[in-house]
Order: structure tokens, then sequence, then C-alpha cells
């Protein structure tokens, strides 16, 4: 297949964004517009114990979902540029290179996501968030002063997003990190998250 730059291939191991690109597939979202909401619920349906409440896998978690799909098409960092096209807001459909990706590594797919249990998140990906945010100088800064008072584009880098994204984007990273911190029993990283929201929602939410 001809390979978008910023596309691999996908992952061995479980991930979301792969999740929902096979979603689509499985919906025949090759051959029309899929509601985003209706890719989500595939996605759930697929793999429950990753999109599903923390608490409550049998309830799908919008947030986990939407993050999925920025991973997606996040131009600065995704792996699957070039595999869903956009119409408005709430509409996706797999672009010809997107179903040459699902058709070429089908098998893989199939076997990961359509042949029965999906795991959650691995603890080992949840570490991976917390350690970023700890390398990161805006966390640092905070731990020295316990203020989330740094500039904007240093708190993005500790998020992982752009300064310029939207209010959405920026409370699906810090949901995100609050799941890692949950899951660590990290009630320091929980604090910096309530101060974080309430200086982003300060900020962006104007």
């Amino acid at each position: 297949m001809t390979k978008h730059h910023s596309v691999k291939e996908p992952s061995q191991n479980h991930n979301n964004a792969d999740l929902l690109v096979w979603a689509c597939y499985v919906l025949g979202g090759y051959e029309r517009w899929v509601d985003v909401e209706e890719l989500f619920l595939k996605a759930f349906e697929l793999g429950p114990n990753r999109l599903g409440w923390r608490t409550r896998s049998d309830i799908p978690d919008y947030k986990k979902c939407a993050k999925a799909l920025q991973e997606v098409e996040d131009p600065k960092r995704s792996d699957h540029l070039g595999l869903l096209s956009k119409q408005g807001q709430y509409t996706r459909k797999l672009t010809d290179e997107g179903l040459e990706w699902c058709t070429a590594y089908k098998s893989l797919l199939e076997r990961l996501y359509s042949g029965g249990y999906v795991p959650s998140q691995s603890r080992s990906e949840m570490s991976h968030i917390i350690s970023s945010l700890e390398k990161s100088d805006a966390y640092k800064r905070y731990i020295l002063t316990k203020h989330v008072d740094m500039e904007m584009w240093e708190l993005s880098d500790a998020l992982q997003c752009l300064p310029n994204s939207s209010l959405e984007v920026w409370m699906a990273r810090l949901d995100r990190l609050r799941i890692a911190a949950d899951q660590h029993g990290r009630s320091d990283i929980i604090e910096f998250i309530s101060l974080a929201r309430e200086r982003v929602v300060k900020e962006i939410g104007k």
C-alpha cells in the first residue's frame, strides 16, 4: 500500500487509535459517512474494557472515545494521519488509504479487536503517561511552588497537546492523566490536575 508519511503499521498490542480506525472499517465506513457517535459505540462494542468507564466497563466513556479520535487526527502526533476523512464535526469516513491500511492489516486487526477479549489500557501505558508528566518543566515547577502559574505553552507541553488546542482537547488530556493518577494512587498528581483544570478553564474557556 502507499503510505502517508505519518502512517505506521498497526501496533502488535492493543491501542485505542487502531481500534477506532478498525471500528470505522467494521461499520462499512469505506462506503459511507459514519456519525462519530455510531463510531464510538462500535469501538466501545469491540473494546468495552478500553473505552468503558473505569468502574463500569458496560458503560461507554465518551471522553475516552473522543480522545482516541483526537489521537487519530492530531496533525502533530498522530501515526494515523490520512486514514480518516472528515465531513463537518460529526462525521468520518475511511479514505482510500484508510481502506488500504485496514485491508492490508486485516488479519492482525481482526485478531486484536474482533476475536474476543480486548484488555483495558495496561498499567505500563498509564505509567508512561505519569512519567512523561514528571519529566515536564511545568510539573517540576509545580512541585516546587504548588502553583500552576507557568506559561500555557509549558502546561500544554506537559499535557501533550498544543497551546491553541480546543478546550475539549485540554480536558481530554487532563481526564487521561486523572485515570493514570487514580490507577497509581498519585494524590499529588490529582491535586495538580485539579489546579491545572481551573487554569485551563480560565485561560481557554473564555
